[in-house]
């Protein structure tokens, strides 16, 4: 995959993070079914749109000011990171259709969406719809669907998920049904807040490695400062328990690269609680930290971690195939919807 200037520009601005990729191009995962047979399987970010409907962009595309004139307005989606969708009817979207590797997708097509602790549930595809970005820097556009649940299917709850295409196999309660996973244990992002006594042994860690890695112009300036932390748990395909942590030091009203220090870690208790990977100084202004958005099975012992990253006026949702003892820029991009100046 090549990567757009605009990857080369946020990469460039990032490079301690995450490197981006061009935008939307879903890697294919080879795995083997019950029979032996190996097969391609792509994964896409879906996005709550409402209560009983998606958003999903399958490819990137270049509109060249074409959009407007072909589209209809609609309402945002519920789920932050999906840019400006409008409406377009099937003949329009046919024509960016074509390229190799681009998802053949139309109305009333089936996939399916997987959710925490293995929950997957059909979904069909009813209004098509692209967002266009300022592609005159260098940015995607981006191509993609509405999809609705089934009517008797339990409104959605989380904003972020895992779209795949659809896999016949028995239901359970309707369109609900479970990825079949040896021992019953799924990937998922745990729900309500890690016990306090766990995230201050956390602190004191990330807080020891800020003070081996940042500048004394940094450990000067944020040495009266408390941290700003935000800890997530979750658990990998095989039942195992990790945090994802960041911690931000600002100092000043107006936070900068001069007076801040920020870094994210992932964690395991295994045997006791340490780091495994250390996502070294972020970026210089307060908020910009990756975010952990959702965590799913994506089958075959396989978890997915989806994460928002920030950086002054570019953003991204990234969909990463996450590994113990790497950081994000070395993780699997199964899909990125990027944009920036």
């Amino acid at each position: 995959m090549t990567a757009s200037p605009h990857g080369r520009r946020f990469a460039t601005r990032v490079a301690t993070l995450v490197l981006v990729l061009s935008a939307l191009r879903p890697i294919l995962l080879s795995q083997t079914n019950d029979k032996g047979q190996r097969s391609d399987e792509r994964f896409w970010i879906a996005g709550r749109y409402d209560a009983k409907r998606v958003i999903v962009y399958f490819d990137a595309v270049t509109f060249n000011d074409t959009l407007s004139s072909n589209s209809h307005q609609i309402t945002r989606p519920v789920a932050k990171g999906f840019f400006g969708p409008v409406g377009i009817d099937q003949t329009y979207a046919r024509k960016f259709q074509g390229a190799p590797g681009s998802e053949r997708f139309a109305l009333g097509d089936k996939y399916d969406l997987v959710s925490g602790q293995g929950l997957v549930r059909t979904i069909t595809l009813t209004d098509l719809v692209g967002a266009e970005t300022d592609e005159g820097v260098g940015n995607d556009s981006f191509l993609g669907a509405l999809g609705s649940l089934n009517k008797d299917d339990m409104p959605l709850e989380d904003d972020y998920y895992v779209l795949r295409r659809h896999h016949e196999s028995p239901n359970v309660n309707g369109s609900e049904k479970a990825l079949p996973v040896e021992g019953g244990t799924y990937a998922y992002l745990q729900s309500g807040p890690v016990r306090f006594d766990v995230q201050m042994q956390i602190v004191d860690l990330l807080t020891g490695r800020m003070k081996v890695l940042a500048t004394e112009a940094a450990r000067r300036a944020t040495e009266r400062v408390s941290p700003q932390v935000e800890v997530t748990a979750f658990h990998l395909s095989d039942g195992s328990l990790r945090y994802y942590a960041f911690a931000g030091w600002y100092s000043g009203a107006q936070a900068t690269g001069d007076n801040s220090y920020s870094i994210g870690a992932w964690l395991s208790r295994e045997p006791t609680l340490h780091i495994i990977a250390l996502e070294r100084r972020t970026f210089g202004y307060q908020g910009d930290e990756p975010k952990l958005l959702n965590v799913i099975d994506l089958g075959g012992g396989r978890t997915g971690v989806i994460v928002f990253i920030s950086a002054g006026e570019s953003i991204e949702t990234d969909l990463f195939e996450y590994r113990d003892g790497v950081v994000l820029k070395d993780m699997r991009v199964l899909q990125s919807i990027a944009t920036g100046e």
